[in-house]
């Protein structure tokens, strides 16, 4: 369905909230063993949401066998983790004011609580007709998602490649179908680098009121992918770690840093940016980690992004006690060597000392 004519139809949504509260886990494990399936009869926890960090939990799931997991977009296991179908929930961005009242409500007043589990990359794929190794910067890449960019020849994009031949053929646009952390993400990062793209779409939301021409969607990281790869003179938005799975990382854009440099998408540039980053103070009720956004350290990619595992604040009082012991295990292992280790060969990077740190201390208080 071309997404501008969701728009037309007045379907918004509202940015997103920051609110959590104090949750824990004690103890750290770090065991890994093989196996073929993020399933296993022996699981104790189970886990659904961001497909953003779909690659590293199923992997998690499959060498640990403490848990398995269902990627269906941040906004599906929010709605899981309220409705209590899972034992933790999965999202790249917090939960809305509404879902905050819905978390209540449900489950016997408890908040949530963000475990920031690993750092990724939001990469930026193209398609285009003769040009590879393409490079942008945010305003650039705002005009191209917010519709006042829609050729691959314009100056604006030009001003940005030089040297490079471009076509004159329209820019197709793919963006998620889905709820997405991943897109409140990027459209967050769309609108910190112009004020226009602001005004026509919005602030960071899970479902952007996109107004590019011409849209197409894709369902989860990998479809937005599919869609790239399927229409030629195309541009998308999509996890690292699923776009080098996918294919040809030349096909993968340099995004232009606070310091003026264009920077790839890279393991080593998610993790240069993870040394700028900061706990939150006081740590509850916000998320444990501040934005990765345009980091300013060198090298840093700029759309740097933290995913969370959502836990309830009290889970007996929550009414989901049973699940207690599951969910310890599980962020047990997260927060192991063996997890944490298994990150760069997936394209994503291991939480910096600082945040692992606090992200312990908060297991602390589990209850």
């Amino acid at each position: 369905m071309d997404r501008s004519k969701r728009n037309r139809r007045g379907i918004l949504v509202g940015a997103v909230a920051v609110a959590g509260a104090a949750l824990a886990v004690a103890g750290c494990g770090s065991s890994s063993s093989s196996s073929s399936s993020s399933s296993s009869s022996s699981a104790t926890s189970t886990g659904s949401g961001s497909s953003f960090a779909a690659l590293a939990y199923n992997t998690w799931c499959q060498n640990s066998k403490l848990c398995s997991y269902t990627s269906k977009g941040s906004a599906g296991g929010i709605q899981d983790f309220i409705n209590g179908v899972v034992s933790w929930g999965a999202t790249d961005s917090p939960l809305k004011p509404a879902e905050l009242t819905q978390l209540a409500s449900a489950r016997g007043g408890v908040t949530p609580v963000y475990f920031p589990t690993f750092l990724g990359a939001i990469a930026v794929p193209t398609n285009v007709t003769g040009a590879k190794s393409l490079q942008f910067s945010g305003a650039t890449l705002a005009g191209i998602f917010d519709g006042a960019i829609t050729t691959w020849n314009d100056p604006k994009i030009a001003a940005d490649n030089p040297g490079a031949t471009l076509p004159s053929a329209t820019i197709t646009v793919c963006v998620r179908s889905d709820g997405s952390g991943t897109s409140s993400n990027f459209s967050g990062y769309l609108g910190t680098s112009s004020p226009q793209f602001l005004t026509k779409v919005g602030a960071a939301s899970k479902t952007p009121a996109w107004t590019a021409p011409h849209l197409t969607e894709g369902l989860k990281n990998p479809g937005v992918l599919q869609c790239v790869k399927d229409n030629p003179n195309s541009i998308g938005y999509a996890d690292l770690a699923d776009a080098l799975s996918a294919g040809d990382q030349a096909l993968l854009a340099k995004i232009k840093s606070p310091g003026g440099t264009y920077i790839a998408p890279t393991s080593a540039s998610v993790s240069a940016a993870g040394t700028t980053a900061q706990v939150s103070q006081p740590i509850v009720p916000k998320p444990l980690q501040k934005s990765l956004i345009n980091s300013t350290a060198s090298g840093a990619y700029p759309i740097t992004i933290t995913t969370f595992v959502l836990g309830y604040s009290n889970y007996q009082q929550a009414g989901e006690s049973a699940k207690l012991a599951g969910v310890q295990s599980f962020l047990n292992y997260a927060y192991g060597s063996t997890a944490q280790g298994a990150l760069t060969a997936l394209g994503n990077a291991p939480l910096p000392s600082t945040i692992l740190s606090a992200a312990k201390a908060q297991v602390a208080t589990l209850k």
